[in-house]
């Protein structure tokens, strides 16, 4: 039986976050760290595809409710997702 592909769609919102962290890294006087850390949480996301069940539900009750899953990257950085079928 063939395993339906997952996709990763950031949202708008997210992309926006990621793109803040990454602005406030250049600011600090890090720019070649600035890109890298962006490059890593967007590869982080796309692997949320490969496993997608992989992160429990979030601990927040209503979100939980709700079916979103909390990937933590790095300790400090929480990706919140769920899963769509399209």
């Amino acid at each position: 039986m063939a395993k339906k592909k997952v996709e990763v769609f950031l949202k708008p919102a997210a992309e926006r976050q990621i793109t803040a962290i990454a602005v406030y890294i250049e600011e600090s006087g890090y720019p070649g760290t600035a890109e890298k850390f962006a490059i890593q949480l967007y590869k982080f996301a796309q692997t949320l595809s490969f496993l997608p069940l992989k992160y429990a539900l979030c601990r927040n009750e209503s979100l939980s409710k709700n079916n979103f899953h909390c990937a933590v990257f790095k300790n400090n950085y929480i990706f919140v997702y769920n899963l769509v079928k399209l």
